[in-house]
């Protein structure tokens, strides 16, 4: 199971690192569980809020998030796992983004491995196995 991050999804979209859509179609095609966190999905509609095109880029993230993804809501579960993550990490002095936090933690909390491009956050939490698709 994979936990994609923003960064892997807009790549994966509009294509400009074509490793990464090639990698996430063989997993598809597999039949692998990947997730697009809700704060991920939030970090999308964000992106979709300053658009240009808002209307078209819609249509482009709705068409492109219903070919196979899961898409877990943020629960209680996950608020106490994201905590549990920056306490820890604060208490190191090596925090990371606060939607990192939110996004390590769905991750984490569902054994999924976090796919991104900023392994450099992601790396620094505990317990969470990360990598990137970019070849």
């Amino acid at each position: 199971m994979y936990c994609l991050d923003t960064n892997i999804v807009i790549f994966a979209m509009n294509r400009r690192r074509p490793h990464i859509a090639r990698r996430l179609t063989v997993e598809l095609q597999a039949g692998t569980p990947l997730l697009v966190p809700a704060i991920v999905r939030f970090e999308l509609d964000y992106g979709l809020a300053k658009s240009h095109a808002p209307e078209q880029s819609r249509f482009l993230l709705e068409s492109f998030l219903a070919v196979g993804f899961l898409h877990p809501a943020f629960d209680s579960d996950d608020a106490r796992e994201a905590a549990a993550i920056r306490a820890g990490l604060e208490a190191q002095g090596i925090g990371i983004g606060p939607f990192d936090y939110l996004i390590a933690a769905q991750a984490r909390r569902r054994g999924a491995i976090m796919v991104t491009l900023n392994r450099r956050e992601f790396d620094r939490v505990p317990r969470l196995a990360v990598t990137d698709w970019t070849g």
